[in-house]
């Protein structure tokens, strides 16, 4: 009689061996419930955040570095991932907890960071988490985090609208000194001509009335001006055609008066002009450093205001359950060699 090996009776046969299953799912199991109490799991607290990006307005001040705008909003999550981390965003919220409960004044600003953890794939929801041995101190950890992220996103944001308002004013500003330097600089130019002409043609004309040619080069002369409403009166008191020279030379030294008063004037508004433009420089500056970078169309704020979710990152039953599963790999494995190495006989 020969023996023939065949595959379903080795399957039959393992199956008739169950309590070896049995204690190897077992024995996995005790050994993932002694890792539960060898290697405890730690407690998650988790608090969400709203955050978003008013894309419609962001585009129109998209800034040139970012050719559209799914890289400008990949640039914002990125450094509002780097913001929360910050170390005065981690001294603040120490000192928040510190005020809370003592226990918080044991804890090193290294190991409150160690227990947070952000967690988001886009903008939208975003999961603050801290994890402790201790639920209540989880809870507290990312309760305090929260509000100090809030707060500082809050006034970052607050201060890059503040800067876009203050590059508004500094291109007011620069706007208004410009028209003032070239105003000043037409009204410095007709007064050099007028003081030219009044010297050089005050003998030619002095014993007989301006030609219509002088006259007119004369007017031209003012007109390039662009004078205010307040010179009306002035303009109007231009000398007739027949008027005497002598005429001609009081309202002329009369203009020119009152040109030395106008360009003293715009000087002295293009000085202030200057120190404005500076001052405003430097509180944009300030404004843009205090931006931390964020857009001024971020939004972040919380979800609710209901306490953390709590969780266990590994929980005992789960554990056991990986243990038993591993288990019952081991067994199928060896089962498997020895159906292979009879059958090779």
């Amino acid at each position: 009689m020969t023996d023939e090996w065949s595959l379903r009776d080795e399957i039959r046969a393992a199956s008739h061996r169950w309590p070896g299953l049995v204690i190897f799912c077992l024995v996995g199991s005790l050994i993932g419930l002694a890792i539960s109490f060898v290697w405890p799991s730690p407690h998650r607290a988790t608090k969400e955040l709203y955050v978003g990006l008013e894309v419609n307005q962001a585009a129109d001040s998209l800034n040139p570095r970012f050719s559209n705008i799914d890289d400008y909003k990949n640039w914002q999550m990125a450094s509002l991932n780097s913001l929360i981390y910050m170390d005065s965003i981690i001294d603040e919220t120490m000192n928040h907890l510190q005020g809370a409960d003592p226990y918080w004044s044991r804890v090193t600003r290294e190991q409150l960071a160690n227990m947070l953890h952000a967690y988001w794939r886009n903008a939208g929801k975003w999961r603050l988490v801290a994890e402790s041995d201790d639920p209540q101190r989880a809870a507290q950890a990312v309760a305090a985090w929260e509000e100090v992220v809030v707060e500082r996103v809050h006034d970052a944001v607050a201060e890059s609208q503040n800067t876009l308002v203050l590059d508004h004013q500094l291109q007011s500003i620069a706007s208004v000194q410009v028209q003032a330097i070239s105003q000043a600089t037409r009204l410095i130019h007709v007064h050099d001509m007028l003081q030219i002409w009044q010297t050089s043609d005050s003998q030619s004309i002095a014993n007989r009335p301006l030609e219509e040619t002088e006259r007119s080069l004369l007017w031209q002369q003012l007109a390039q001006a662009g004078l205010g409403p307040s010179w009306d009166s002035l303009l109007s008191a231009f000398p007739s055609p027949s008027a005497s020279s002598e005429q001609y030379r009081d309202w002329l030294a009369d203009v020119i008066t009152g040109l030395d008063q106008e360009i003293r004037t715009l000087e002295a508004q293009i000085e202030a002009l200057e120190v404005e433009k500076e001052e405003t420089s430097t509180r944009q500056s300030l404004a843009s450093q205090q931006s931390l970078g964020l857009s001024a169309n971020l939004k972040v704020d919380k979800i609710t205001d209901a306490q953390p979710e709590q969780s266990i990152v590994r929980p005992t039953g789960l554990l056991v359950l990986i243990g038993a599963v591993l288990g019952f790999i081991l067994w199928v494995i060896l089962q498997l060699a020895g159906i292979s190495t009879r059958a090779k006989r």
